[in-house]
């Protein structure tokens, strides 16, 4: 049997037509944004490649994908309390052994890229002063307060709802992303860039660009870090440094990126070999 990645409203079709989800040596749950959902349209995810490398090393696996392209932490949080509750709970003669959950990343994006001008996460350098670190573009209250008063009572939420349902202590694998290159390279045709549009709106200069989106994943991965401490069967996936870059300034597919945030097929099969590593570690254990 080979590995089977669906949609959650795919699920009823798919038995109807003779899934046996109890055949399939793992079952995972899968959350969160376009990693997990397509990138873009008629692309791939970290799931298409996760499923083929489970495959190759005799594990077939069904993964249930819940995700929903551009979704933030927040809006996972809001969305744990229906959907999510009844995938988890639902009295199937099965159980998930993992879940699989990639979220927080898109909080920063639309946090610096969204509102206007100084009114983010970013510095408005049309109106102040030039730093001389393009990480002291970063306002750290403004991340303060994203981080504590929306990501995490959100990801408390999502947690708090698998931990009170039938699959409390299963392992929750949590995406730590990588740190692309901001760039003119959007997912569609005509479409916006996300760091990119973020960074010419605050009236930052490029050379600033490379050190401020270190900066801002590294406050992505440090918020990650943060959801697993005391929480023993939080697994987080190292996926930081996976990735070759894309070339500063070029558009399209470049290195190991298709876009200027999501990667290539080249760079999901990476990940995935990262992540069924680390899957594999913790379900033989």
């Amino acid at each position: 049997m080979s590995s089977l990645v669906i949609y959650g409203n795919e699920f009823a079709g798919h038995m109807e037509n003779g899934l046996s989800p109890e055949f399939f040596k793992y079952r995972f749950l899968a959350e969160g944004d376009s990693w997990m959902d397509r990138s873009a349209m008629f692309h791939t995810s970290l799931l298409q490649a996760l499923a083929p490398a489970m495959d190759a090393a005799g594990d077939e696996v069904l993964i249930i994908n819940v995700a929903m392209f551009g979704d933030t932490m927040r809006r996972v949080g809001d969305c744990a309390r229906g959907d999510f509750r009844l995938w988890v709970n639902t009295q199937f003669s099965w159980k998930f052994d993992a879940i699989l959950l990639s979220a927080g990343g898109n909080d920063f994006i639309d946090a610096a890229r969204d509102p206007g001008p100084g009114q983010g996460i970013l510095r408005d350098l049309a109106v102040e002063p030039v730093p001389a670190s393009g990480r002291d573009c970063l306002k750290r209250t403004a991340v303060a307060t994203l981080v504590n008063q929306y990501m995490n009572p959100n990801f408390s939420a999502l947690y708090n709802v698998i931990q009170s349902s039938r699959h409390a202590n299963v392992p929750i694998f949590l995406n730590n992303y990588d740190t692309p290159t901001a760039r003119n390279a959007p997912a569609f045709p005509r479409g916006h860039a996300w760091l990119f549009d973020a960074y010419v709106k605050n009236s930052i200069a490029p050379t600033l660009w490379p050190d401020l989106t270190a900066a801002i994943f590294d406050e992505v991965q440090a918020t990650i870090a943060g959801w697993t401490n005391g929480r023993n069967n939080l697994v987080s996936v190292p996926t930081h440094g996976t990735l070759v870059p894309a070339a500063t300034g070029s558009i399209g597919s470049d290195a190991d990126w298709l876009n200027e945030i999501h990667p290539n097929a080249c760079g999901w099969s990476k990940l995935a070999a990262v992540w069924r590593k680390a899957i594999k570690e913790v379900l033989v254990s």
